[in-house]
């Protein structure tokens, strides 16, 4: 990696980290109220957890390489691992570009590697919204709420896969802020193999809010663990919140409501998730940090 990328990379990675500390005394995220676990579900919650983070290191290798471009995954891990906290810094573009940066060489530019990773960021939505979506739909049947969550996960179909949707929005965004803007085309084919790797580390961050929410509230329903992968989504959509902080604990509050969870427990789970998960972040930082130190990381090459 080139000094100015590099130099980059570390910019994102410090202001990121300051960003992170800031918004957690801001919103009394370290203001920890006693609070009763069980441990055995805590602790199974923190593996699932865990192993879903690092599962994200091989879906970002793998859609790299859907790209032609080869690289070595213990650089994915520390390249996608590094960056984690970057979704703090205000504004989205950093979570595309933080990874991005690392792995760009000399023979791949920054375009190529961005490119990729905000493809793999709205496969990630898509995702996201579909594992929430069916299982309201089920659940609830028709209401405000579940007709929200698939009004906005077909919109988010016709972005992915729909050329002439991405034309008319590209489009209407030129004439309405005059800057045009690049989105990847996306076809259903391409998109199958990668939405393998997506969907493993979602059911294991599902399967991980289930059991955490267990661990406080032991009536908690199974399907509390599908409101996860929908407040993240929505928390990432919120481009001007970092981390999607403040909207990701509303939704989770509003739908263990309606889910039958009490309301005091609703609240304290959602606030007391922020932190769990970060655990995760943390988790994968420090893995990224060691390999990053410890082994020696292949250079970029251009798929045969």
């Amino acid at each position: 990696m080139g000094m100015g990328k590099k130099l980059l990379f570390n910019s994102l990675l410090y202001i990121s980290l300051a960003f992170l500390v800031y918004f957690l005394i801001k919103f009394d995220y370290l203001k920890i109220k006693e609070l009763r676990f069980n441990y055995f579900y805590l602790i199974a919650s923190l593996i699932f957890l865990w192993a879903g983070f690092y599962l994200s290191t091989l879906s970002w290798w793998f859609v790299l390489k859907k790209h032609q471009i080869s690289i070595d995954k213990k650089l994915a891990l520390t390249s996608h691992g590094l960056s984690v906290f970057a979704k703090y810094i205000p504004g989205k573009i950093w979570v595309i570009l933080g990874r991005a940066s690392r792995v760009a060489g000399q023979k791949f530019s920054l375009k190529t590697s961005s490119y990729a990773s905000l493809k793999e960021q709205l496969l990630y939505i898509w995702a996201g919204l579909l594992l929430s979506a069916v299982p309201l739909f089920i659940l609830r049947g028709i209401d405000i709420y579940s007709s929200g969550v698939v009004l906005l996960f077909v919109l988010v179909s016709f972005l992915n896969f729909s050329d002439s949707f991405r034309q008319v929005l590209v489009w209407f965004v030129k004439k309405l802020f005059k800057k045009e803007i690049q989105l990847p085309s996306i076809t259903f084919k391409e998109s199958l193999h990668i939405l393998v790797y997506i969907t493993m580390y979602w059911f294991a961050w599902i399967i991980a809010f289930y059991l955490f929410s267990l661990s406080i509230y032991k009536d908690t329903s199974i399907h509390v663990g599908f409101i996860f992968p929908l407040s993240v989504t929505l928390g990432l959509l919120a481009i001007i919140v970092p981390g999607g902080i403040g909207v990701r604990e509303g939704i989770l509050t509003g739908f263990m409501i309606l889910s039958g969870i009490p309301t005091e427990i609703s609240v304290t789970i959602s606030v007391i998730s922020r932190l769990w998960f970060i655990s995760g972040e943390v988790f994968i930082f420090l893995l990224a940090m060691l390999v990053h130190k410890f082994f020696k990381m292949k250079p970029v090459l251009p798929e045969k």
